[in-house]
């Protein structure tokens, strides 16, 4: 369970052009918006590296206080990551939607699926799909569960293993509808040899009959040409 309160440092901005938040992401900064239930919106730029950091160790659905360089709110402001958005060449964050929480409200979040143990089915040649690598759970949010450990152990191919079979901590319940198939083994595609394409005049080696491939017609032309020089020349 993700308990740990951690600490990630923030500060106010001003809603600004490209160039300004250009320069806010240049510094190591990320601009980010602060809402929620009741919530009056928040501009706010928060250090990189730190928020990076706190992703790669406890994950997205990291809960994080923030902290405005030693400047005291009335009650901790407690958020979570909602959306986020990537450079499309380096893949780190370039904006981040921040959700005020409610400790004592339940929220919405996609939970990684961890599947464990070897299923029967691809012993014997199957191959395993997951529609989805993630799923969508509703709990408190000292509730959250890192992962969603899926055993395929007894999976055989042609069977599926839906979400109404999961195991999930006290609290915990699953958005999806209870039929939607978290994973499967299927049986692997056959490929088919591609067949013999007939083309009309080829020549098959070593096969009777084989049609010869007739000259073309440009081809006729130039011999007709060459007999007419020589009687001429005659």
């Amino acid at each position: 369970m993700a308990t740990e309160r951690l600490k990630l440092k923030a500060e106010m901005r001003e809603v600004g052009t490209k160039g300004i938040l250009g320069s806010l992401r240049r510094a190591g900064r990320i601009p980010s918006v602060l809402y929620g239930h009741g919530f009056e919106t928040m501009n706010l730029s928060v250090n990189g590296r730190e928020l990076s950091a706190l992703v790669q160790s406890a994950g997205l659905n990291v809960l994080m206080e923030l902290d405005f360089e030693g400047k005291k709110t009335k009650d901790p402001l407690v958020v979570m990551i909602k959306d986020f958005q990537t450079d499309v060449i380096h893949h780190h964050m370039i904006h981040i939607d921040l959700m005020k929480v409610d400790m004592k409200e339940k929220v919405t979040v996609a939970v990684p699926v961890k599947l464990i143990g070897k299923a029967i089915g691809l012993e014997k040649g199957g191959l395993i799909e997951q529609p989805r690598r993630d799923l969508d759970v509703r709990c408190l949010p000292t509730d959250i569960p890192e992962v969603i450990e899926v055993d395929v152990s007894g999976i055989d191919i042609g069977h599926s293993l839906h979400v109404s079979a999961l195991k999930l901590p006290e609290g915990v319940e699953i958005v999806q509808d209870p039929t939607f198939t978290v994973v499967a083994v299927v049986a692997p595609k056959e490929e088919k040899a591609p067949e013999p394409v007939a083309v009309e005049g080829a020549v098959v080696p070593g096969v009777e009959g084989a049609a010869t491939a007739a000259p073309a017609e440009g081809a006729e032309k130039v011999e007709e040409k060459k007999e007419e020089k020589k009687e001429g020349k005659k």
